[in-house]
Order: C-alpha cells, then sequence, then structure tokens
C-alpha cells in the first residue's frame, strides 16, 4: 500500500492531523469512556443516601432491591461502555502505529546514500521500533486514561462542592494544589531522560546490527570476548538512562498519591469535626470519603499520561524531525520525459566532488556508449569506478549538462522512470533474507520462475542451485550468509538480467567467481545485444571483448581504446594484462572447473607489492 508522506511540522502536528482526520471516532469512543466514568461517580452518592436511610432505620426492602439493582445496572453500562470507548481508541492508536510505521519505511526509500552515512541504522530502528510505540501509547492508553481520570476527576469535584460541603471540598483539595508545582518541575527532566533513552536503545540496536552481519569475521577472529565486552558497555548505558528515567518517573508517580493522600487525612479531620457538629450528615460524611478516595485514581492516572506525554513528546519530534528531512537527489521541477529508456549513454566533461569534499573523485570525465553496445571500465581502488556507476543511477547528483540518456540530460527523466531503465549489480552482490526466486525476481511483484531459471542459466548457477534441497525456495539467509561469495554474485547478476533494462552495469561483481565461469558468464552477457552493458572490473578478463575500454587513474581517463589498441599502446593496461595473464597461467584458473569461487582483486596485489 502506497502513502503520501504527511507534511508535519512538528511532532504535535502528527498527533493533531490524525485527530482532525479521524475526529468522528475519538469524540465516540472519549464519549463512552468518559460515559463510564460519570456513572462511576454516581456510586458514592447512592451510598451516601443508603447510610443516612439506614441509620434512620426506615428503609424498606423494595428500596433495597431497587438499590441493588441500579448499583448493578449501573455496573453493568460502566463496563460496557468503558470496554466499548476503549476498544475504538485502541483500534485508531494501532491504525497509527500502522500508518508511522509505512511513512518511516517510505521516507526511507527517498532518502540518498549520504543521509544513511551519516545516521545509523540503530537509529534509524529506534524511530520505527521504540518511537512509534510510545506515540502508539499517547493515542490509545494516553487518551482513554486521561479522558477517564479528567471525567471522574470533575465529576468528582462538582459532586463533593454541590452535594456536600464546600468547606469539607477545600480542605481535601489542599495539598492536590501542590501537582501541577510538580508536573512543572519534574515535566521536562523526564522528557529530556526520555530522550536520552531512545538513543541509547538505537546504540544497541546498531550494535546487535553489525554484530550478526559481522558474525563471521567475529569467529574467525576470536574475538566474541571483545564484541561481548563493547556491546556490555552498550547495555550499560541503557541501564544507567532507563534507570534515571525510572527514578524520575518513580518520584513523579509517589508524589502524586501523597498529595492525594494528605487530601484524604484533612478530610478524615475536618469532616469527623463536622459530622460531630451536626454541619454536615453521617451518609454525606461516607461519601465524601469514597469521593475522596475515589480521586486517588484519576490522579494516578493523570500522573501517568503526563509522563506519558512527556516521553511522546520527545519520540514525535524525532519521527517529525525525519519526515521532514528532504531527499538530496529528487525530480526537478518542470515537465519530465516520462519515457522508456533505449539505452544511449554520453558523459560530458564531468568532474565531482562528494559534498563536503575539496578533491575531485572524478575529474573531466567523457565517454559515450551507443545502445546495446559494452563499455568496460578499470582502474585502481579509489579511482572513481563505484562514483561513476553511482552518478549514473542518480545516487548522487551529478552536475547538469554532464550525462545524458537518449541524448536528453539525466535531470529530465524522472526517478522512477530512470531507475526503472537501468539494472545495477553492486560490489557486495547484496542480497535480501528470502528465497533465491525472490532475490531474483526482485523487479517482479509476481516472481516467474521460468524466467529466473533462464537468467540462472546466463550466469552459470542453475546447476548448483538445483542441487540445493530446496532449489530455488531456498532461503539464503541474512545477507545471502548461507551462499558463499561467488554464489551471491551469480544471483546478485541473474537479478539485473531478470529485470530486462536497456541499461546494466555490473560494480566489480565477478571478481569472487574463477575465471573460467567469468568467461560463460561474460560471453553469456554478449549475447544480449539489444542491452547497452556497463562492466566495471579489476579483472581485465572481464572487459577484453567490451567496445570500448576505459582506464581511471586518480579520476581521470589515463588510457581508452579497445582491448587490442590498448594492448599496442603498451601503457597500463597492456601491463596489468600481462601481469594477470600470468597469474592466471600460474595458479591454472583457465582450468578451474564451473562453480568454483576463487576471489582475485588484482589492483590490490599491484598496491601491496609497490609498498
Amino acid at each position: 500500500m502506497a502513502h503520501s508522506h504527511a507534511k508535519y511540522g512538528s511532532g504535535r502536528q502528527i498527533v493533531t492531523s490524525y485527530l482532525r482526520r479521524h475526529w468522528l471516532v475519538y469524540l465516540a469512543g472519549v464519549t463512552m469512556v468518559a460515559s463510564a466514568s460519570l456513572l462511576m461517580a454516581l456510586i458514592p452518592r447512592l451510598l451516601g443516601r443508603f447510610t443516612d436511610r439506614l441509620r434512620q432505620g426506615n428503609i424498606t426492602r423494595e428500596e433495597l432491591a431497587i438499590l441493588a439493582f441500579t448499583l448493578i445496572g449501573i455496573s453493568v453500562v460502566r463496563v460496557a461502555t468503558g470496554w466499548g470507548g476503549r476498544i475504538m481508541v485502541h483500534r485508531k492508536g494501532r491504525v497509527l502505529t500502522y500508518r508511522l510505521r509505512m511513512e518511516l519505511f517510505e521516507k526511507w526509500g527517498t532518502l540518498s546514500p549520504g543521509y544513511y552515512h551519516r545516521h545509523s541504522v540503530g537509529e534509524l530502528l529506534s524511530h520505527a521500533l521504540s518511537d512509534v510505540e510510545v506515540v502508539r501509547e499517547l493515542m490509545s492508553q494516553g487518551i482513554n486514561v486521561s479522558v477517564s481520570g479528567l471525567s471522574l476527576l470533575f465529576t468528582t469535584l462538582y459532586l463533593m462542592m454541590v452535594h456536600v460541603d464546600w468547606r469539607l471540598s477545600l480542605a481535601g483539595l489542599g495539598p492536590l494544589l501542590a501537582i501541577p508545582v510538580l508536573v512543572r518541575w519534574l515535566g521536562p527532566q523526564i522528557k529530556r531522560q526520555s530522550a536520552k533513552s531512545q538513543e541509547a536503545l538505537g546504540s544497541m540496536a546498531q550494535t546487535v546490527e553489525e554484530v550478526i552481519g559481522g558474525i563471521r569475521a567475529i569467529k574467525a577472529f576470536g574475538t566474541e570476548a571483545v564484541v561481548i565486552g563493547r556491546f556490555e558497555r552498550t547495555v550499560s548505558a541503557i541501564f544507567t538512562e532507563k534507570m534515571t528515567f525510572a527514578r524520575l518517573s518513580s518520584l513523579f508517580g509517589a508524589l502524586v498519591p501523597l498529595m492525594v493522600n494528605l487530601g484524604f487525612i484533612s478530610v478524615l479531620g475536618f469532616g469527623g469535626y463536622l459530622v460531630v457538629r451536626h454541619s454536615i450528615t453521617l451518609g454525606d460524611f461516607v461519601a465524601f470519603t469514597l469521593y475522596v478516595a475515589m480521586l486517588r485514581q484519576p490522579l494516578e492516572q493523570l500522573g501517568n499520561v503526563l509522563n506519558i506525554i512527556q516521553r511522546s513528546s520527545a519520540s514525535l519530534n524525532r519521527i517529525a524531525l525525519l519526515l521532514q528531512v528532504q531527499p538530496e537527489v529528487r525530480d526537478r521541477e518542470g515537465i519530465l520525459i516520462d519515457q522508456p529508456l533505449r539505452g544511449d549513454m554520453e558523459v560530458r566533461n564531468l568532474t565531482f566532488c562528494y559534498p563536503g569534499m575539496e578533491r575531485a573523485v572524478l575529474d573531466g570525465i567523457s565517454f559515450s556508449v551507443k545502445a546495446g553496445h559494452t563499455l568496460g571500465i578499470i582502474g585502481e581502488m579509489g579511482s572513481g569506478k563505484t562514483t561513476l556507476a553511482d552518478l549514473l543511477l542518480r545516487l548522487y547528483d551529478p552536475p547538469e549538462g554532464t550525462v545524458f540518456l537518449d541524448g536528453r540530460d539525466i535531470f529530465s527523466y524522472p526517478l522512477a522512470r530512470l531507475r526503472e531503465g537501468i539494472a545495477y549489480v553492486p560490489q557486495d552482490g547484496f542480497l535480501f533474507s528470502s528465497s533465491i526466486l525472490d532475490n531474483i525476481a526482485f523487479s517482479d511483484h509476481y516472481p516467474d520462475r521460468e524466467r529466473a531459471e533462464r537468467c540462472t542459466r546466463i550466469t552459470a548457477i542453475h546447476a548448483t542451485i538445483s542441487g540445493f534441497p530446496e532449489g530455488f525456495d531456498t532461503e539464503v539467509g541474512d545477507r545471502g550468509v548461507r551462499l558463499s561469495g561467488g554464489q551471491k554474485q551469480r544471483i546478485a547478476i541473474a537479478r539485473m538480467i531478470y529485470k530486462e533494462a536497456p541499461i546494466q552495469i555490473l560494480d566489480d561483481s565477478l571478481s569472487a567467481v574463477d575465471t573460467w565461469t567469468e568467461k560463460q558468464i561474460v560471453a553469456n552477457l554478449r549475447r544480449l545485444q539489444s542491452r547497452t552493458t556497463i562492466i566495471i572490473s579489476h579483472r581485465l578478463s572481464a572487459v577484453q571483448h567490451a567496445d570500448e575500454i576505459i582506464v581511471l587513474k586518480d579520476g581521470r581517463i589515463a588510457e581508452r581504446g579497445t582491448h587490442r589498441t590498448l594492448l599496442e599502446q603498451g601503457g597500463m593496461y597492456a601491463a596489468q594484462w600481462q601481469m594477470q595473464s600470468g597469474e592466471a597461467e600460474d595458479d591454472g584458473f583457465m582450468q578451474a572447473a564451473p562453480d568454483t569461487d576463487i576471489a582475485v582483486d588484482p589492483f590490490e596485489l599491484v598496491v601491496e607489492d609497490a609498498a
């Protein structure tokens, strides 16, 4: 289900906007909850009258029966209305939880990579889990309890003042006037401490996510004790912040009943004096003491609600701040060309540096690729290869007038249409924790098994998948943890082919497969003549058949041409080819069997040898 992102200026607007949209349901719910509290407030008055009649000694059986049935009727109606109203309000609170999480999830999808570089996964998870739950608590339990407490409080106060004695009411209410002072004193502290607790939870979630993702490295290095120590420090920070919050909340929760008890003591002393002097009846005194005892519940409830409000205020502001974030990469204003891409690509004098950096990652890059042709890009680590792929996908915005698709500036296309026309395989061959079929058919709402099988034959992994007990329904685990590096890469390439996009970009996505399998895959990709293909690789064997090859060094094009012409030039490419060809023969890569997983990073080897 798609949702439009609501425009929230503050956390308070999230609540007010939702209440305005669902005011009728909330009105019905709180009316029923309030009615239940009003009915409850009638019971002490009825018992007070019953006490006076008992003292007079002239009560009849009929009156006793009427009183009993009245009390039973009030109780039944009170339970029914209170239960129905609370269910209505609780349901709307759950709906808000659902909608906020959907909005957060959709918002994450619009944000640029730079945002994720600045914010941890744990922090984002904290928004969707704990922050949203605190908001739900406010919009369900908070509203129910506050309406119930306020209704019971004001009804009780009215009956105490009007139907008993105003002097006794003032004596009982005097200590309660200290409660607003407590709210003013402790409220801001509780709010600040709640925000700190939520941030500590976010740090813990980040630590857990990293440990699970890197469990292989942890076990391989035998650093379980180190990781446990780091996690212990994170949990200790949560414990400290939560205990500070608990002390503040408990202090507030203890002082409110204390004020109520002081009021009750005042009523007992002064009320007994008034009964002795016959200023009020015994029945009025019994009713009044019941009212004062009844005040304890709403005041404690309101104290808890104030705690909820302080906690939710911090969470609401955190959520609102995230929903207000504008993506750095977004559609430009004006008329956009919403039509499929053909595959022609041109880059003109592209110079790019990341925000906040002074050194250009790419400097004066120019090339063109005709639809259906292949471009190979090689270069040392840090030469700008992946950055170039990110700019073609508009994960970052290139300078205007530097990247053109089908003869039009890349900004002329909506982001959705642009990325629909490009299939991309990242370096790590990222897989989702679902089945192999779902990963391959990631771009399709309804996976086509036969089409997925054809794609795996192209990437030379069909036999491997068929050998798994569950075949294409095999669950790959978190980030594909159950598969080898080469298997993950070939499934990721199959996912690219399945999309059938006119432009394909492979970012060093053959590094974990053996040379024999690489040759199979590249040869099969060349048969897909209708697709423009950009192959970024450390291995020259992956790009040797490209229509053009560019060699990047320090963000600039150092050499360009076909495989043959680059060998004839005798430059960097030729030297690298000679080295890699020798290594392949020495290690027996050319005779390796298909589906073997051997990782090679020749440029890294050059760097190490040079060192």
